[in-house]
């Protein structure tokens, strides 16, 4: 057997054995993450469920509000209820992306890729500590 015809026999195996893996997708502690719920009120954004999608990705609130709010550049409040109410009219879109990035720099694993980290703060120094596989890695802070 040739070397090329061995290369498309394992390109063959990899390709069925890609197929049969399950998609990998936004979960923490095996829940799904929620889709953000946006809301215009006139020239003001509300995010109805921003207290729940902070809980399950194990984020304080105020964390979460203050990188939103820095990244927009608009001043903003959670009210009682947990909404998070921007003072000024955001796209969906826009959001959303900012909201993935904070995923992607503050709440996932960068070794394992899981959602399933804290984040702590020892002296000045954040770092997130992955409960799936117990790697801490440093943070900037917000």
């Amino acid at each position: 057997m040739d070397s090329q015809q061995t290369d498309k026999q394992y390109e063959a195996l990899l390709d069925r054995l890609y197929k049969k893996l399950p998609e990998k997708d936004m979960k923490v502690g095996g829940q799904t993450l929620p889709s953000l719920v946006i809301l215009h009120i006139g020239a003001t954004t509300i995010i109805k469920n921003f207290a729940e999608y902070c809980d399950r990705i194990r984020r304080d609130n105020k964390i979460c509000m203050r990188y939103l709010l820095k990244e927009l550049g608009a001043p903003g409040s959670v009210n009682e209820n947990g909404q998070l109410v921007i003072q000024g009219k955001f796209t969906s879109s826009v959001i959303n992306a900012l909201m993935d990035r904070f995923l992607r720099s503050y709440v996932q694993c960068s070794t394992c890729k899981s959602l399933d980290t804290v984040l702590k703060t020892d002296k000045k120094i954040w770092y997130i500590s992955c409960l799936a596989c117990g790697a801490q890695t440093p943070v900037k802070p917000i």
